[in-house]
């Protein structure tokens, strides 16, 4: 008979039958995979492979992860769907899955919510089965699906093209857009359950965990933004540097001390939405009414925004910011928002970083590249680096898409020596 090993609540293990007694034809492929991958931990223990033969084995382990998870699933589903969980001592699959892997109930729920919703999200479900999708992707991506089905398949797209980060963003304003999605009715729950918690951790420090509208959200993020940028800069020429939650904390409990003034004029909150919604009052499929870097908002609530000095508007309908073309390194104003509004995150393929974010010419300014917004890309502080010091070539194919490649093989930089001009 075939025995489910389930903790005992003391560290040991018992062994439980299953329902059934039989093991299937699953059974014996798993305890190969089992000693394969036992095997594979010791030769490597052996091996201590480094460098791209290190970054290779490690992308062999990820598709294999995902090709488990997709297992996982499918046996969650199914456990959830029978009630199985309950011959075995557990109240539901979440409770079984929580034990199974040592995650909280919580997480655990996620869990099985993914799977469930994967029988209803047919791509989303054969792009797991055949290892392309992580669990954090499914997750997303069977949340959106579910409330518009023929966007399943964009999204199962963008999960082979895209970072986790913008595929987030793709995921929320798919459901915004939803004709299932009331925005409205979401924004009020979010406004009646705002929360500012506090407590205390075990070493006797105070935690805050708070709960916001986006655009109440919005407003506070860039307040503390703007103070702990200048805090940054500041310990920056002194020669010191700290980590950015660091700054954070410290802007957040200046302005609520008074220690700090808020920085209003120098805040700005990016508010991206069709024009059409605008004038319609809501989005369809396909627009976006949404604070950058935070999420969706209703067109409602973008128009009361709109009458705020501190936020800027940038209409997705319409060519006429994407006109200015100036042969200058001055980067204007105008420029500097369309640029904000066209690449929200790193350019590099899969980066997805959004903080930090410096403004480079693909073509360089002193090989008279024109300061325009198609010579022009915001690049995170590593990749820009690269760039400018390792010889790593940024372009932007007839596609749109961007590229970034390193030095041909031959040419690479030597350590130490200063990049050319």
């Amino acid at each position: 008979m075939q025995s489910i090993g389930l903790t005992d609540g003391t560290g040991g293990w018992v062994d439980r039958p299953a329902a059934g007694g039989a093991e299937g034809p699953v059974a014996p492929f798993l305890a190969s995979a089992r000693s394969a991958l036992g095997s594979a931990r010791v030769e490597l223990d052996a091996f201590e492979p480094e460098g791209r033969v290190a970054v290779s084995l490690l992308a062999s382990v990820a598709e294999i992860v995902k090709m488990a998870t997709s297992l996982k699933l499918s046996l969650t589903a199914s456990i959830s769907a029978s009630g199985a969980c309950r011959e075995v001592g557990h109240r539901n699959a979440a409770s079984l899955v929580a034990e199974l892997e040592g995650i909280p109930v919580g997480a655990a729920g996620a869990v099985v919510a993914t799977a469930n919703r994967l029988k209803e999200c047919p791509e989303a479900d054969d792009a797991m089965r055949k290892g392309q999708l992580s669990e954090a992707q499914a997750r997303l991506i069977t949340a959106a699906a579910i409330l518009a089905p023929d966007r399943e398949g964009d999204l199962v797209e963008s999960a082979t093209t895209k970072s986790i980060t913008e595929l987030s963003d793709d995921c929320r304003r798919v459901r915004a857009s939803s004709a299932k999605a009331d925005p409205m009715a979401t924004y009020r729950r979010i406004h009646e359950a705002r929360s500012l918690r506090q407590w205390t951790d075990e070493e006797g420090a105070l935690c805050l965990q708070g709960r916001f509208t986006p655009d109440v959200g919005a407003k506070v993020a860039a307040s503390i933004e703007a103070v702990a940028g200048e805090l940054f800069e500041t310990a920056r020429k002194a020669g010191s540097r700290e980590p950015l939650q660091a700054y954070r904390a410290d802007a957040l409990a200046g302005l609520v001390c008074g220690e700090r003034q808020p920085v209003h004029a120098g805040v700005d909150i990016h508010v991206r939405i069709d024009h059409e919604a605008l004038l319609r009052g809501h989005t369809v499929d396909g627009e976006h009414s949404e604070i950058d870097g935070v999420g969706p908002l209703p067109v409602p609530k973008v128009r009361d925004l709109m009458t705020d000095a501190g936020v800027r508007v940038i209409f997705s309908h319409g060519e006429e910011i994407s006109r200015i073309y100036h042969f200058t390194r001055t980067i204007n104003a105008p420029l500097v928002t369309a640029l904000i509004n066209r690449d929200r995150y790193c350019v590099v393929p899969g980066c997805g970083a959004t903080r930090f974010l410096e403004i480079d010419h693909v073509i360089p300014h002193g090989e008279r590249g024109p300061t325009c917004l198609s010579n022009l890309a915001r690049l995170c502080t590593f990749h820009h680096g690269q760039k400018s010091n390792e010889d790593y070539r940024l372009r932007r194919g007839e596609d749109g898409k961007w590229r970034f490649e390193p030095p041909p093989f031959g040419e690479e930089p030597v350590p130490g020596r200063a990049p050319p001009g």
